[in-house]
């Protein structure tokens, strides 16, 4: 087997905490041998004292042995240790992709997915891979695997636009070949992962690859808008002009004009709303879950989960996430309704393995706070960037407090197309993590 370091710490908690219900995310390597040229990975990572390693690809890897302790439970110290001792699943492929061309050469995802098997642990997969679907080593590994649920990440059927953009990845055909090859081997379920959505390149097939994906098996579609990072825009500026090409347009001076605030750029909800219903519409019609990563419209996911596991599964309801879905139900909800399932987020948020803490300002801040506190904290600040209220962009409008002096959120019907008919009803608590 071929030699790598194996010093590459995972897994870690997502970034997106607040709003996420698989906050454990895992990554066999620490670079990616594809070349997306819209991977948000490569402005995370290919900055600071990492970037020279990153943009050179070089690559460490985790150590199996060690990650083996986490998930048996041997090591009652690691933050993660109640979260896997309840098998809650895990996200894997946060920001590599476990089955790309390292994964060929050091086989180390391979090592970690037979010892995760053997015992059974639920998995959430992503990933734009097609090889190992049709390996006999990795489809004995996916063979009645029914906890392993799989992404499959295509975000266009023009194959001459993907060819550009995503370099080095299987073409969108061989994907969907892949995934109808997974559903053969596993009822965890496959999933169309049209994320991220470009406009002027995605909307160009998305209606047909939803079709496609339908007919390859899967059974439901995630989707999040493309976001542009300007703080990188010097070393960016090469793979927004792919973008661009293949757009037909500026796709810098579009986001420019479309979107709120500087910095990392999200498209309004007016530009978003057309596509998010048209994708709705049709996955109602052939009988498809659809799930809304971007916070934008969020609410029309079918769960709060919106990697796209039905609601079976046993992932995380104590987020904000879950928090909208109670009040897109009921009408209202409270702080006690989420605050039950986040009895494993009793770690220090300063310490918390792989979250970025931000500035030692944000740390003296949060100093003391638990994760825990700190989302309870972000709830009862409603101006906060990551409140309910500012994350969903006023989907959940705060209309006062509880006994407990936290915050009502109420369901605001005037911000989104998705409207709710029914009379507000108080939540039974004990119901909560279920809904």
């Amino acid at each position: 087997m071929n030699k790598i370091s194996e010093t590459y710490q995972s897994p870690r908690w997502t970034g997106e905490i607040a709003d996420c219900s698989l906050p454990v995310t895992f990554d066999t390597y620490s670079n990616c041998s594809f070349g997306c040229v819209y991977c948000f990975s490569q402005y995370q990572r290919g900055i600071g004292a990492s970037k020279e390693a990153y943009l050179n690809k070089d690559v460490k890897c985790i150590n199996v042995e060690k990650c083996k302790k986490i998930f048996s439970g041997e090591d009652t110290k690691s933050q993660f240790y109640k979260y896997i001792k309840d098998r809650r699943p895990i996200q894997y492929g946060g920001l590599s992709d476990q089955f790309d061309g390292y994964e060929k050469k050091y086989g180390k995802t391979y090592e970690m997915l037979k010892y995760l098997k053997s015992i059974n642990y639920p998995i959430c997969f992503s990933t734009k891979s097609a090889w190992v679907f049709n390996d006999p080593k990795y489809q004995e590994l996916f063979k009645g695997a029914d906890n392993w649920n799989v992404k499959f990440s295509i975000i266009t059927l023009d194959e001459e636009d993907a060819r550009k953009i995503e370099v080095g990845v299987p073409s969108p055909r061989k994907r969907l070949e892949a995934m109808k090859k997974y559903t053969e081997l596993s009822k965890g379920g496959a999933t169309l992962r049209l994320r991220p959505f470009i406009v002027g390149v995605s909307d160009k097939t998305y209606l047909d690859l939803i079709r496609e994906a339908k007919k390859a098996g899967a059974t439901a579609v995630t989707t999040e808008f493309f976001c542009l990072e300007m703080r990188s825009i010097k070393q960016a500026k090469e793979h927004y002009d792919v973008i661009s090409e293949c757009a037909g347009f500026d796709i810098v001076d579009f986001y420019r004009k479309h979107s709120n605030g500087s910095g990392y750029l999200r498209l309004n909800r007016k530009v978003k709303a057309k596509y998010i219903q048209k994708m709705k519409e049709l996955c109602d019609e052939l009988g498809m879950r659809f799930y809304v990563s971007d916070a934008h419209f969020k609410e029309c996911s079918n769960n709060c989960c919106c990697c796209a596991l039905d609601k079976n599964w046993d992932y995380s309801r104590g987020n904000f996430s879950g928090a909208l879905q109670i009040a897109k139900k009921h009408g209202r909800v409270h702080w006690k309704d989420i605050e039950k399932d986040m009895y494993f987020l009793d770690f220090e948020r300063n310490k918390a393995v792989g979250f970025n803490t931000n500035t030692s300002e944000a740390r003296a801040k949060y100093a003391g706070m638990t994760m825990k506190d700190y989302l309870h904290y972000l709830w009862n600040s409603p101006k906060a960037g990551q409140s309910p209220y500012k994350i969903f962009e006023k989907v959940l409008k705060p209309v006062g407090f509880d006994e407990n002096n936290d915050i009502i959120y109420e369901y605001d019907n005037s911000v989104t197309f998705l409207k709710r008919t029914e009379e507000i009803t108080e939540l039974e608590t004990e119901e909560a993590r279920h809904v």
